[in-house]
């Protein structure tokens, strides 16, 4: 930063000194032209008498009293006068490369300062002024030349010359002179440098009155969705009309016919907004379209209005959705984890009143370890829940044999089946059942899936299984196996499907089963997890649940 700050203060020193030089050198040629201007009417004018000389054309005439110093300022200007140009021009061309660089703010892009936002045409008028005051200094220089003042090369012999008219001595004149050019070359240096740095920052048309004008209209019609030029069009066509006794009843009639039309829209549109503000977000302004179909202006804004008055709609129904979902989460968990304890609880204080010794402590001691184990899975399976639903689990990805998977499951999931009843009737329609998926968190899916069967299904009924297969639509996509697992429920389901994949959410609202309600959820948060898709379908009591997999 240190460094940064150095470098910015010896570049500005760098470019002031500069600067003044090329001030400097600029006073310099000014003067010397002024010089080199009088010594050449001084050429021609040494033969001309007061008499011959006319106030308005010619009103010099005197001689030359040196030569030799005549001859010698000459070649010395002259000499002097085009060396200095090439200096200047080169000096004003360095100028003009770095300007701009001196100055940066935080961004790295060239710096304004006050002056260089004052607008364009200013600038340039500042700038012809200060030129035109440099000419006619230069003008005065050359009469004080003429009267043969301070050079010492000529003696003036007419009387048409005078320090305006006895006012002002040659000292005061000549000070004037020196300062008022010093000043004009300053402001028209500055201003041409100034222009050149917004040239080279691509602003000089930004920063001009009529450039700024007109890109304040532009932006604005190009930010207002062509609203503003519409306006402009017409303000600007009844302003010529009205301009005129034909066109005025015109621009009358129109403005009664539409206008009123605009107020309405306005008053509809700024109702709707006041009854959204007041919380009726299922209030709707009238939007209107023409034949073909298309909305003006005002009808856009106001569904713009009815879309977000809508989606705020939906959130706060959702937000309350959750909210009710939540007390529900909150009150089911509770019940799951205090009917085990409640249990535990109660056996205890039983074995406490009975002793150790009492015949039927070993019954109690069944039934406390049955309950523990049923607290254990469930506080398993709200772990594992959460897990699920957060993705913090890790995920395997490779190809796996579903039917083997599955045809697995059955059998370690053959005794609970078994004594419900149940007969599995399994259909593979699949000549490669091959899966992308995680193995053992697909396992734990048909796990969920057929210990929900064996806890909710209607004893001594049929159970469908079936793997299908989707195939690709195109050469990038592999096509789908989908496992579908269809049961008769022994409970009526007076549920939905989205509400039975609910955490803690179950087809018994009684809640007399072993189960946690975590099953489903778990399953689904899973299957999303490998990338697949997982539905619920119910109708009546015929429950049916879908897992699509991406073929391997």
């Amino acid at each position: 930063m240190d460094t940064k700050l150095k470098n910015s203060k010896g570049q500005s020193i760098l470019f002031g000194s500069l600067f003044s030089i090329e001030i400097i050198t600029i006073c310099i040629l000014a003067v010397a032209a002024s010089i080199f201007a009088a010594m050449d009417t001084m050429s021609w004018a040494k033969d001309l008498t007061p008499n011959q000389t006319d106030e308005w054309y010619n009103p010099y005439s005197g001689n030359i009293i040196d030569v030799e110093r005549y001859e010698s300022l000459q070649n010395n200007i002259g000499i002097g006068g085009i060396v200095m140009v090439v200096f200047a021009i080169g000096l004003f061309v360095l100028l003009a490369v770095m300007v701009g660089r001196n100055k940066t703010d935080d961004t790295g892009k060239v710096y304004l300062n006050w002056f260089d936002r004052i607008w364009s045409e200013l600038q340039i008028v500042g700038f012809i002024l200060s030129a035109a005051w440099a000419v006619s200094v230069i003008k005065i220089l050359y009469e004080i030349w003429m009267r043969g003042d301070y050079l010492g090369i000529w003696e003036n012999t007419s009387e048409n010359i005078s320090y305006y008219s006895g006012l002002l001595t040659k000292e005061i004149e000549m000070t004037y002179c020196v300062t008022a050019l010093v000043v004009s070359c300053f402001m028209a240096l500055l201003c041409a440098l100034s222009l050149i740095k917004k040239i080279k920052l691509r602003q000089f048309w930004e920063k001009s009155l009529l450039g700024g004008a007109f890109l304040a209209v532009y932006r604005s019609i190009k930010g207002s969705d062509k609203t503003l030029l519409k306006v402009l069009i017409v303000v600007i066509a009844a302003a010529f009309l009205a301009a005129t006794w034909i066109g005025l009843p015109v621009v009358i009639v129109l403005a009664l016919v539409f206008l009123p039309n605009v107020v309405r829209k306005f008053t509809e549109i700024k109702k709707g907004v006041e009854e959204v503000k007041n919380g009726n977000l299922t209030y709707k302004i009238p939007v209107e379209e023409d034949i073909k179909g298309i909305k003006g202006e005002f009808d856009r804004l106001a569904s713009d209005i009815n879309d977000i008055s809508q989606a705020s709609n939906i959130a706060v129904q959702n937000e309350i959705k959750n909210q009710r979902m939540k007390t529900d989460l909150i009150s089911n968990v509770s019940h799951d984890l205090k009917t085990p304890l409640t249990s535990m609880i109660s056996y205890i204080d039983l074995m406490k009143q009975e002793g150790l010794d009492s015949p039927n402590a070993p019954e109690y001691l069944d039934i406390i370890d049955n309950k523990t184990q049923r607290l254990k899975n469930l506080t398993e399976n709200l772990f594992e829940a959460a897990k699920a639903s957060s993705g913090a689990i890790p995920v395997n990805m490779e190809s796996i044999d579903l039917a083997s998977l599955l045809t697995q499951s059955l059998a370690e999931m053959d005794e609970k089946l078994s004594q419900k009843g149940l007969d599995i009737q399994l259909h593979n329609n699949c000549e490669d059942t091959h899966i992308m998926a995680d193995g053992q968190l697909m396992w734990r899916v048909i796990e969920n899936l057929l210990g929900n069967i064996s806890k909710y299904a209607m004893d001594n009924s049929r159970v469908y299984i079936n793997i299908d297969e989707i195939d690709g639509q195109s050469e990038v996509s592999t096509g789908q196996i989908i496992l579908a697992i269809k049961n008769i429920s022994k409970d009526p389901l007076n549920i939905s499907a989205d509400e039975l994949m609910e955490r803690f959410k179950r087809g018994d609202e009684s809640r007399n089963t072993e189960g946690s309600g975590l099953g489903l959820a778990i399953a689904k948060d899973l299957v999303k997890l490998m990338e697949g898709v997982f539905e619920i379908t119910i109708d009546g009591d015929l429950f049916k649940a879908t897992v699509m997999m991406k073929k391997a």
